[in-house]
């Protein structure tokens, strides 16, 4: 890249950086009853009160064209929005970091290999302080999104709502080629990768042992594989000839039979040995104990 192209780069980093911190959020959390300009600009070469939030409330909804008048009026012409209103809520003085700690406590059991980088909290109302004694609640399967809704319960069963986002990654599976129903996944068709964490249609898969899973259905290449794309292998396919073994007073005997029904590990199926049906628990690739 030459000196001229380089410089071109930078200036177009520089505005998109720019233009991208002068979009308005639809709303914005403040420490006090004014709103100040420094609430939407970073460090404002002098700051002014904005809006005052009616002393009996704890928030301030305002139209987006006259906070973007008023911002003009202070010599920023290049904030815009996509929202109609503009919402100011005051923060509630309480400590978020007992709470914060059972999100990511939430989120870290679901997802073992997780990096938590960001967490944000806050009340979907004002509070002043937090019950002594809570337990905390999600929607069911709310670990597939990175933002949502949870509570806090207390004793007598008063619910206390907070929305939440959180920037995290974590460790997946992907499929290097198209598969076929019953493909055995291995490092051969599957790759590892890091992506952030955002909204999943099911679990994602994040681990991939050995002669474990095949494929539930066809996969295009590609494919971010979740718990609904794999089954476990069948380790006894029907028909195969398979080795069985036998404890009795303390002796092990082992035989070999012929598969009625496909098996994974641990289920029982039925196997023929001299005409005989018997019936034996999947232990591996071909290999059964007598139930």
């Amino acid at each position: 890249m030459t000196f001229f192209f380089r410089i071109i780069f930078i200036f177009q980093l520089f505005f998109l950086t720019l233009f991208a911190n002068n979009d308005l959020k639809h709303e914005y959390f403040v420490k006090h009853k004014e709103v100040m300009l420094s609430d939407i600009v970073r460090n404002p070469k002098k700051d002014y009160i904005l809006y005052n939030i009616n002393s009996s409330r704890h928030s301030k909804r305002v139209k987006a064209s006259k906070l973007l008048q008023k911002l003009h009026e202070y010599g920023y012409n290049d904030f815009h929005t996509k929202y109609s209103y503009i919402q100011f809520s005051q923060k509630s003085p309480i400590n978020l970091n007992p709470i914060k700690n059972l999100v990511q406590k939430y989120y870290i059991q679901h997802y073992k290999n997780i990096t938590i980088k960001n967490l944000n909290i806050q009340p979907n109302r004002y509070i002043k302080v937090l019950p002594k004694n809570y337990t905390i609640g999600f929607a069911s399967h709310a670990y597939l999104s990175h933002k949502g809704v949870f509570y806090i319960k207390t004793p007598k069963n008063k619910k206390i709502f907070f929305h939440y986002f959180i920037n995290a990654s974590i460790q997946v599976y992907e499929t290097k080629k198209d598969l076929k129903k019953g493909d055995e996944l291995s490092f051969i068709n599957c790759k590892k990768k890091s992506i952030i964490l955002d909204k999943f249609r099911a679990m994602p898969l994040m681990e991939l042992p050995q002669g474990h899973y095949e494929a539930k259905h066809r996969i295009k290449k590609s494919t971010l594989l979740t718990q609904r794309d794999v089954t476990t292998l069948y380790l006894i396919k029907r028909g195969s000839q398979i080795s069985v073994s036998l404890q009795d007073s303390g002796v092990n005997i082992t035989f070999f039979g012929r598969a009625v029904q496909n098996g994974r590990y641990g289920d029982t199926i039925a196997v023929t040995h001299k005409n005989k049906k018997i019936y034996v628990i999947v232990t591996g690739k071909n290999r059964a104990k007598v139930k």
